[in-house]
């Protein structure tokens, strides 16, 4: 038999599917994470992490051979989708402390404010003839009273068994706002029973305004009480917010 000459066997060429596969991937990954990353920009922090990622992915596509045109776009979409992002969570954090201030100083406003209102409630509430009374955040002198008021005008007449009292009374705004303060926010307990003030007018007459903190008042008030009445109170109503008990009224007097 002849001679048979061995047969060649030719060295396997190294397959390249498997990097161009993964060449493919990366770039493929970052372009999909680029593109989540530019349409959930807006939400806070997750657009700037996302975003890193597909820069990420991007730049070590770029090293490979194959699919440089998915990573460039990877990494633009997930530029502009980590920029949008940062963006977005400045200004949410920029938010969020100016809402933390509001709430802290609404928080400081209602406990400052109740403390307040506990001490209206607990503050002294008659008091005797005089005396300076102070009704809230006002402060009330009765000046002069006159019994058996006889008005000018014979059309106005007490009726049997009542009488007119004029009361001057001056009244001072203490607090740190300004309040209204007209005759009809005061009324005259005589003897128990109460009445609020009549049409009369007799000058300086006591009107209604707004006073500013600081700012006084003086006038005249008109009232029809029970003739010869033992004890005259001048009364003064107002409530506060509670926030264990609700509104409760408050009702200050000062003896006249």
């Amino acid at each position: 038999m002849p001679d048979e000459k061995p047969v060649e066997v030719q060295p396997e060429t190294p397959n390249a599917t498997p990097q161009q596969a993964t060449t493919n991937g990366l770039s493929v990954a970052a372009l999909v994470v680029g593109i989540v990353a530019f349409v959930s920009g807006w939400i806070p922090l997750w657009g700037v992490l996302v975003g890193i990622a597909a820069l990420v992915l991007g730049i070590l596509a770029l090293k490979k051979t194959n699919g440089k045109g998915m990573a460039i776009a990877g990494i633009v979409t997930g530029g502009l989708g980590a920029l949008t992002g940062i963006l977005v969570t400045i200004f949410f954090v920029i938010s969020l402390t100016y809402i933390q201030a509001g709430a802290n100083e609404y928080r400081n406003q209602s406990i400052e404010k109740d403390t307040q209102n506990q001490q209206l409630l607990d503050a002294k509430k008659d008091f005797p003839k005089g005396e300076t009374a102070t009704f809230g955040t006002l402060e009330v002198k009765a000046n002069s009273v006159t019994r058996n008021y006889v008005p000018e005008s014979s059309t106005y007449k007490a009726g049997e068994g009542k009488e007119y009292v004029l009361v001057n009374v001056t009244v001072k705004n203490t607090g740190d706002e300004s309040e209204y303060v007209g005759p009809y926010d005061f009324s005259i307990d005589s003897d128990g029973l109460s009445s609020s003030n009549t049409y009369i007018s007799v000058d300086p007459e006591l009107e209604s305004d707004n006073l500013e903190p600081g700012d006084s008042v003086t006038g005249n008030i008109v009232y029809k009480v029970k003739k010869d009445a033992s004890t005259l109170k001048l009364k003064y109503d107002t409530s506060v917010y509670n926030r264990d008990s609700g509104t409760e009224k408050l009702v200050y007097t000062l003896v006249l």
